[in-house]
């Protein structure tokens, strides 16, 4: 009988890989305009964590400042949108003063882009040290996952971590996209394997998880861009933000929703299995 000995693997090394990986398929970008550069925070502001998708939200923007201000700040009569040009019979008369626009639409959330990518190395089984000098050792050992999920946020080249976005990612809850990553949930993962280990050697298993990027870029859809002169709306086919397009968007902000790529409801891995001589000291009895 071969005689072995198992310890705890201390780090992890490359070594052969026994498994394989499918690519998916990016989904296709939307056309609009990019307003990044003129107009930064015009997006980061508007549309937020996943928010103002449904129904109309309506804005007030200074193309020259660029400052923003939503309904609540900028409705009628308020400084600095608006100017008193006078009163009649029908009432006070306001007009917009000079920069500002009026902004109705909506954000919605479309996957821009999608990739896999292969995670960390981590150890999957205790070493297994093979002291006889004659036959292989095998050994089974049992390894465990849990899978992850992280989100970040990116403007102008900013990076922070956000807080799981179930809204903008989760499927049953409106999102513009559908995935079969576990974003949002945990999955459990668990399973017994042998390793056969040559005389004279030591050896051991790692696995790195197949993870899933999900690229969010915020669009806004406008659905009325205007003015107003004090006695009439003045509608816009074209501004400073966009041109014939209607829908605008920044490339520069975005989110990444990054989990665990599932097969048949579990993590897919990329597995390893590593070997090296025996060190002295390691088989003294």
């Amino acid at each position: 009988m071969p005689t072995i000995k198992k310890c705890l693997v201390t780090g992890a090394a490359f070594g052969m890989a026994i498994s394989g990986l499918t690519l998916a398929s990016a989904p296709a970008a939307t056309a609009s305009t990019d307003v990044n550069g003129a107009h930064d925070w015009l997006l980061p502001n508007m549309c937020q964590n996943g928010s103002n998708r449904s129904g109309q939200s309506l804005w007030y923007y200074n193309v020259d400042t660029k400052q923003l201000l939503d309904r609540s700040r900028g409705s009628v009569g308020k400084t600095p949108v608006w100017r008193y040009i006078g009163g009649s019979k029908a009432g006070n008369r306001y007009a917009m003063n000079p920069g500002w626009r009026e902004i109705k639409g909506h954000c919605y959330y479309p996957a821009s882009s999608s990739w896999t990518y292969e995670g960390k190395q981590t150890a999957y089984s205790d070493e297994v040290v093979n002291c006889s000098k004659g036959g292989n050792a095998t050994e089974r050992v049992d390894q465990a996952y849990s899978t992850t999920t992280t989100t970040t946020k990116t403007v102008n080249g900013s990076l922070s971590v956000s807080p799981n976005i179930s809204k903008m990612f989760g499927v049953g809850l409106g999102a513009e996209f559908s995935y079969s990553w576990s974003y949002a949930k945990t999955v459990g993962w668990g399973r017994s394997v042998s390793i056969d280990v040559p005389p004279g050697r030591v050896g051991w298993l790692t696995a790195a998880p197949i993870k899933r990027v999900v690229r969010v870029n915020p669009h806004f859809w406008i659905d009325e861009y205007n003015w107003y002169d004090g006695t009439e709306k003045k509608g816009h086919d074209k501004w400073g933000i966009y041109g014939t397009q209607r829908d605008i968007v920044d490339r520069n902000y975005y989110y990444d929703g990054t989990s665990d790529v599932l097969r048949n409801g579990q993590p897919v891995f990329k597995f390893y299995k590593h070997d090296r001589a025996i060190r002295s000291g390691e088989c003294r009895r």
